[in-house]
């Protein structure tokens, strides 16, 4: 079945299905004819059992936005936060469809005040404010996307007094001084906006009022402000265009951005893409006063999930789940609509070996997730609705989001499924190519990341290159630890499922914005779907594997090697050392034992039958071998389960995996060992 399904994808069935995904606004909770449209089409393809699944989540939609200088009169302006039509972009003239800048979960309110630059929002940048004697109490904080989780940028704004955030997309980060930009190049026109979600993705994900369990019609819900990972602050996204008068209304007031630090100027200071004589990047208080209205409708409201079960033929209570949201902020053609594609292929190919008798060892779940864009929330609802099921049959979670958003392969994972992947990337032609996916990933590993993969990956075998003489022996490319912003988030965080995720990367340039569009993809990303259709191999391969092997292909070695760099990576104080030193030795002996334990069974299964044995004595030793395989089965699937701690991290108790966080102040960032590091930090 594995090597037959790499054949099954079809480039003109993945542009079918990206068509039909791109073709209008499908934002969360106000779509469910796409829900039932991609039951139907499950169903079509041959899965019998595909549900939808409901839950009802808070969620805001925008009902009035306003940022404008009301003073003094030479400066005033008013934003229009809309992004121009595209000639050539048929989806981009649906203007009445195209909701306006918004940030999901921020908060209403119509605040004016002066203006401050804090460059990336991060708490360096706001220390760095705080060191130059800028004042930030009731000010407006301009910052520019970029470095940290979109919502952590307001968390530091209101914690430093600000009463709203205006988040704008620099040239620099995505722009012009990056390529040409659409419709010439993918890269973000001055126009283009980057909607996202505000909630404080580091506190806990999912639906703000049911922190812990599922979002049902009748559940118990905080009150609003007694929610803790939402902004009490309002913010709006704005245009590099937008943002440019107010830019230019800081100019000369307060320290200059050279003052600040060698990083907060932007593109319109020093580049000739973006260049604007009248931007100086001042950190203010600007003389200008803004005015920032942003009025929200919140409500409880339905999401849809489409859930698809192929039943096991042998491990029918051992599951191995697949998922990609079906949301998006306006058409999402990288985001989510590509990831999208490749999860209905798959099921079309997962259908027609179905038709051909196929069935898998363990029960596969394909999942269409819903909500994903405000904060994770389809994904996050169901694990906490099935989570003492989950943690006693699933095995394992892949998770596709934005997989083709350019033609550079990254993947991120528990350690445990790294040799894997390098096994199915290896199995995956690479269409436009002459090699596979693992050549490309091989050839396109950044330098940089060597170092970090043997310190990541550790022991795992080193790759020979023949073209060299004498051979070079090089490290395998990276495989990142997991963070946040993506559905595989509850999954590995709060239920200890080992999970991973994979795209391929390198134009971000119309992430959230209306030009994420068929047309960008086509143009400039992928026009032959082979992206699409290897993406589709790698998904379906490793969902097979997992699925199918006698042996879960799980490697606890590399895991273990992974925890010695993560323990490696962290500078302790004294005290601490002295901890860590002792527990991660007794960690690193627990994971020996597991792998002998992995080394003496796999021994165990591989011995023939003795001629000389008695019917009755062979078929009680295979009795044996087939417990002990299903114990060590257990012992791999369940391994990641251990790192669960019940109580949670003490600074935020919904996330409970000892290993694997994403970083309090970066949001999508993976912070390893978060414990330790934060008691440090």
């Amino acid at each position: 079945a594995y090597k037959l399904f790499q054949v099954l994808p079809e480039a003109h069935r993945l542009r079918e299905h990206l068509t039909y995904y791109t073709s209008g606004v499908h934002l969360a909770g106000v779509n469910r004819t796409q829900a039932v449209w991609t039951q139907e089409q499950m169903r079509d393809f041959g899965l019998t059992d595909v549900n939808i699944v409901e839950y009802f989540p808070y969620l805001n939609y925008p009902r009035e936005q306003r940022v404008a200088i009301v003073e003094p009169e030479p400066l005033l302006f008013d934003a229009d936060l809309r992004e121009p039509i595209v000639d050539e972009d048929s989806t981009s003239h649906l203007q009445r469809d195209i909701p306006p800048a918004f940030h999901g979960f921020s908060a209403s309110g119509n605040v004016t005040g002066r203006l401050v630059y804090a460059n990336y929002g991060r708490p360096q940048d706001f220390a760095r404010l705080r060191a130059l004697g800028v004042n930030m109490t009731d000010t407006i904080v301009l910052v520019r996307y970029g470095q940290v989780f979109r919502g952590l940028k307001v968390r530091e704004a209101q914690e430093h007094g600000a009463v709203g955030v205006l988040i704008y997309s620099d040239p620099a980060d995505d722009g012009a001084a990056r390529g040409a930009v659409y419709p010439d190049g993918p890269w973000r026109p001055p126009g283009s906006v980057q909607r996202g979600s505000v909630q404080f993705l580091s506190d806990y994900p999912g639906d703000p009022l049911t922190p812990g369990v599922p979002a049902h019609r009748d559940a118990e819900r905080l009150a609003r402000e007694d929610v803790t990972n939402l902004p009490k602050i309002p913010s709006i996204p704005l245009s590099y265009t937008n943002a440019l008068p107010l830019l230019r209304a800081l100019s000369g007031h307060g320290p200059s951005a050279l003052q600040a630090g060698s990083d907060w100027e932007g593109a319109g200071a020093h580049s000739d893409a973006g260049a604007d004589p009248g931007v100086t990047y001042s950190v203010g208080p600007s003389e200008a006063r803004v005015n920032l209205v942003n009025r929200m409708e919140g409500r409880i409201t339905p999401i849809w999930n489409v859930v698809a079960r192929i039943e096991g033929w042998a491990e029918p209570d051992r599951a191995v789940i697949v998922g990609n949201h079906r949301d998006a902020w306006v058409f999402g053609a990288a985001d989510p609509g590509s990831g999208s594609a490749v999860l209905l292929e798959t099921a079309r190919s997962l259908g027609i070996l179905l038709r051909a008798g196929w069935r898998p060892r363990r029960t596969i779940y394909l999942c269409s997730w819903d909500a994903e864009e405000y904060g994770l929330i389809g994904s996050t609802e169901w694990v906490e609705d099935h989570l003492a099921w989950l943690q006693r049959e699933a095995v394992a979670y892949i998770n596709v989001d934005n997989v083709v958003m350019g033609h550079h392969f990254v993947a991120f994972a528990s350690p445990s499924l790294n040799p894997l992947i390098y096994q199915v990337t290896k199995d995956v032609a690479l269409g436009g190519t002459s090699g596979s996916v693992y050549d490309q990933w091989v050839n396109d590993a950044p330098k940089k990341h060597q170092a970090e993969t043997e310190s990541a990956v550790g022991g795992a075998d080193p790759i020979i290159n023949a073209d060299n003489d004498p051979p070079a022996r090089h490290l395998p490319p990276v495989v990142h630890p997991l963070g946040s912003g993506s559905d595989f988030t509850a999954f590995l965080q709060h239920a200890g499922i080992a999970a991973m995720d994979f795209s391929f990367v390198g134009y971000g340039g119309t992430y959230h914005s209306a030009y994420d569009s068929r047309h960008w993809m086509e143009k400039f990303v992928d026009p032959h779907y082979h992206y699409h259709r290897a993406a589709t191999g790698v998904l379906g391969g490793i969902a097979l594997q997992l699925a199918d092997a006698s042996l879960l292909p799980l490697n606890l070695t590399t895991y273990a090697d992974a925890l010695k760099g993560y323990l490696a990576a962290v500078t302790f104080h004294d005290q601490v050392r002295r901890f860590t030193d002792k527990s991660g030795a007794n960690c690193e002996k627990a994971v020996a034992q597991v792998a002998a334990v992995s080394d003496e069974t796999d021994l165990e299964l591989s011995k023939k039958k003795k001629k000389d044995k008695k019917k009755h004595d062979a078929e009680k030793k295979l009795a044996q071998c087939l417990r002990r395989r299903h114990q060590f089965n257990d012992q791999l699937g369940f391994f990641e389960q251990q790192f669960i701690a019940v109580a949670g991290i003490p600074s935020r108790p919904w996330y409970k995996h000892l290993v694997f966080a994403p970083g309090l102040n970066t949001g999508y960032a993976s912070q390893p060992l978060p414990v330790l590091t934060e008691s440090v930090e």
